[in-house]
């Protein structure tokens, strides 16, 4: 082979690793776009259900008398969305109730998805809880972390209305006009960042509404599975976060009961779940207070460090009943491997029951949303649905 047949043969070579290269670097681009499509959610969400019940740990009379106390009175004045949120996620849309001074839960509704239902509870001054994205004209957000007559935590709105079953296609009414809620869910999968400070409602949206979804590209350009969001949500101290810590929790075990269906989570990374909250039963069931109840210190001493306790703005009591109930609730969800022993939770429940029927009218006003999980794992744990309790008719004053 001469010289010149060497030197025409190595150009070719290097043109067809160039053309190769190009067609490769055009492949990618293509994938990478394709991939930061954001997905279309489900028309109607996923449910998650209870995977126990125990009717025995509390008597049909005393749930009625803890649900007749728990009823969601906030038509008068104007009710803080955090109350409203938690009275809907407790009670559901189906809820009615004789009392005039409760709102039912499409009421309960309204006042999150009609802008005109809000302004007709808040007044003209107060800036309005649903807006249009300001980064994108076809997304729509809830005011977050902005005092009473906003959503408490990212996406914890969205992700009550996903429990509660509410349609991706359900109008919103916002200041600007009517769109539909599947612009709202869009925006919370535009929003979300790996290093956001909580992850606990956003996974819960996205289990329910995107029951297909198993990765998906993040607008900074981050591949996320499902695996990624288990290892973030239990990256924390066991007592840090919302709550204590049980959000978290929740949405491990509401992830793992998903998992059986869809397989979002590799083999290893479902082995990890289970025994991460099989180590949060465990501490549970040593830090129980004698009389049934929890605090903030539950975990103990973890890997870093001492316990970390602490008393919230609203005292020992609330604290007391904040714990408990959101330990009761995660309870119903996690799987059969990671349950305390019955009198456990049956010490657990008789504490609540007492806790909250000993609360004056003004405690448990204070303490409502903390109540609502306490009342909803209640009535789950027996076996109904909140709504489906009948309730007395309230007592009229005699003219």
């Amino acid at each position: 082979m001469t010289k010149s047949q060497r030197a025409f043969l190595i150009t070719v070579a290097h043109g067809c690793l160039l053309v190769a290269g190009l067609a490769y670097g055009g492949y990618r681009y293509t994938q990478l776009q394709a991939n930061r499509i954001l997905p279309q959610p489900v028309t109607q969400p996923a449910v998650i259900a209870p995977s126990h019940h125990d009717s025995a740990l509390i008597s049909d009379a005393d749930l009625q008398l803890v649900l007749e106390r728990l009823q969601p009175r906030l038509a008068q004045g104007r009710p803080s969305i955090n109350h409203v949120d938690h009275a809907l996620r407790f009670w559901g849309v189906a809820a009615t109730f004789a009392d005039p001074e409760c709102l039912s839960g499409v009421e309960l509704r309204e006042l999150l998805l009609d802008h005109r239902a809000f302004r007709a509870a808040w007044d003209q001054e107060t800036e309005p809880l649903l807006m249009v994205s300001e980064t994108s004209p076809a997304g729509v957000q809830f005011r977050t972390r902005q005092g009473a007559a906003s959503s408490s935590h990212v996406d914890h709105t969205l992700a009550g209305l996903a429990e509660v079953g509410t349609p991706s296609d359900y109008p919103v009414l916002t200041p600007q006009g009517e769109r539909p809620l599947r612009e709202a869910l869009t925006e919370c999968f535009r929003d979300f960042r790996l290093n956001q400070e909580e992850y606990e409602w956003s996974a819960m949206v996205w289990l329910l509404y995107y029951p297909h979804v198993h990765e998906w590209t993040s607008t900074e350009g981050q591949i996320i599975t499902w695996d990624h969001m288990a290892d973030r949500l239990m990256r924390q101290r066991l007592s840090q976060g919302v709550c204590f810590g049980q959000h978290r929790l929740y949405t491990l075990a509401a992830l793992l009961q998903r998992d059986q269906s869809e397989r979002y989570l590799s083999p290893d990374m479902r082995g990890h779940v289970i025994s991460h909250l099989h180590d949060a039963t465990g501490r549970l069931v040593a830090s129980q207070h004698a009389e049934g109840y929890w605090k903030s210190g539950w975990p103990g001493t973890e890997w870093d460090g001492e316990p970390y306790s602490f008393t919230g703005p609203m005292g020992t009591q609330a604290d007391r009943i904040l714990a408990t109930g959101h330990v009761l609730e995660w309870w119903l969800y996690a799987p059969a491997e990671v349950q305390p022993p019955r009198e456990i939770i049956a010490r657990a429940s008789t504490w609540l029951v007492s806790a909250i029927l000993e609360l004056t009218p003004q405690e448990t006003r204070r303490f409502y949303p903390f109540l609502t999980h306490a009342g909803r794992a209640l009535s789950l744990w027996h076996g109904v649905e909140p709504h489906a309790v009948v309730l007395p008719e309230p007592q009229r004053e005699p003219r």
